[in-house]
């Protein structure tokens, strides 16, 4: 596949409406031409780009769910909950779902390996378990963790694991011999979500007190330190080129990074409320991103911003009952200087993919020289240097009996729930697995 190596103005595509609760993970099928959401109301939306398809709900876990893989064909999908399980979806309207109790405690993370033969979860429960995806056995645990595991990922060639979690610890793993050989213990809050580069040369991670951090795994030096974030770092995600990073935080923006140069290159702001994941497109064309306020945006990044989707597909900005296209007219960012600049003024009062808004202006913002890799980045603009970030107290998970919990303190509370709104298109349930 041809990589997008260089990232453009983020631009919305799509926005996609129908989950009642925060919405915890997204991501690509391997032809882009579904987008798949989990939720914290439980459900699970695969979302089509052609207008006139309908998209799939599925039901069965019974809580929130809290991370979502697809298969390298498209037509297995896992999704883990705070019900203990990870449950294996067939990609089609019917949804046919096999069941796997794979922990004792709520299940935070899931990963298909490179050739689809395993899958990798981490729990509560502190331990990163394998599975056989055929036969659906166990095939080995990693235990060093000493608190919940909030993410384990895969390399490319899935021959090294990492994780990271409530002790603040990134380890990394060797599958074969199943031990731990590296441990980073450089953050002083916990590690929300862990990710290697494609070329599996660097591991990085995002933290609860906003920071973004990479590693060297050869010289196992820490070599580029962002403080990216006001509040909670939620997610993080590599483009295909292994030349950009996404990420998304409290601050209510989804961020682009250039790791070559070290520098921030758009900040966006398109969610209501927090976002709580973010995943670049195998094309490395655009981005997916979900968040508390239960949208499902996806932006275009990629300079041919009017080519149409591998496989075929309508070009953007098409309309259904189920999702919303950008209007004409929303501001657009400049390249990034690399000059340290006072601040720069808004672009304009842009309208929202959702509808007018009041107050303050939010659109895509370029940024500015983050210093150089392997220095502390520099305070954004838009941040006070001398603002230090104290977090809410965490309350406590509930007992593993429970249904309902947070996932890492803030931004994974549990919500109330809410009717669906009159736009959300006719769905399709799953039954549940015998």
């Amino acid at each position: 596949m041809a990589y997008v190596k260089d990232v453009s103005e983020p631009r919305l595509e799509r926005a996609f409406r129908g989950q009642r609760a925060a919405v915890t993970a997204v991501a690509f099928t391997p032809d882009e031409q579904q987008v798949v959401s989990t939720s914290l109301d439980g459900s699970v939306f695969v979302w089509h780009f052609r207008p006139q398809l309908r998209p799939y709900r599925f039901t069965g876990h019974q809580g929130g769910v809290y991370d979502v893989a697809v298969n390298p064909t498209g037509h297995c999908i896992a999704t883990c909950s705070v019900d203990r399980t990870v449950r294996l979806w067939t990609n089609s309207a019917q949804g046919d779902s096999v069941v796997m109790k794979v922990h004792t405690g709520p299940v935070r993370s899931v990963m298909f390996s490179s050739d689809g033969e395993l899958l990798l979860t981490a729990s509560d429960d502190k331990v990163v378990k394998l599975w056989d995806v055929a036969s659906r056995t166990f095939r080995g645990s990693l235990a060093g963790h000493t608190h919940w595991v909030y993410s384990a990922a895969f390399s490319s060639s899935s021959d090294l694991i990492a994780s990271g979690g409530e002790d603040k610890v990134v380890k990394i793993w060797d599958v074969e011999k199943k031990v731990n050989f590296v441990s980073f213990p450089d953050f002083d809050a916990a590690v929300n979500k862990v990710r290697f580069t494609p070329d599996g040369s660097c591991v990085a991670a995002a933290a609860a007190d906003g920071c973004l951090k990479l590693w060297d795994l050869r010289s196992r030096k820490l070599v580029q330190h962002y403080d990216a974030h006001r509040g909670q770092a939620c997610c993080l995600d590599f483009s295909p080129a292994g030349s950009h990073l996404s990420s998304v935080g409290e601050d209510q923006t989804l961020k682009l990074w250039d790791l070559r140069e070290g520098r921030l290159l758009y900040k966006v702001h398109g969610h209501k409320d927090t976002p709580l994941s973010c995943r670049f497109a195998p094309s490395g064309r655009g981005v997916a991103s979900g968040g508390r306020d239960g949208l499902v945006f996806v932006w275009d990044c990629c300079e041919n911003s009017g080519a149409p989707r591998a496989g075929g597909d309508e070009a953007a900005g098409g309309k259904s009952s189920s999702t919303t296209s950008l209007p004409a007219g929303r501001p657009k960012a400049t390249q990034a200087s690399s000059v340290p600049a006072k601040r720069r003024p808004s672009a304009g009062r842009p309208t929202s993919a959702l509808g007018a808004r009041r107050g303050p202006v939010r659109g895509v913002s370029p940024g500015r020289k983050f210093g150089k890799p392997g220095r502390a980045g520099h305070v954004h603009p838009d941040v006070d240097p001398s603002h230090k970030h104290h977090p809410a107290p965490t309350p406590p998970l509930p007992p593993p009996t429970s249904m309902e919990g947070d996932f890492f303190g803030g931004p994974f509370l549990a919500e109330g729930k809410t009717g669906l709104t009159a736009a959300t298109a006719a769905t399709t349930t799953a039954p549940a697995a015998a």
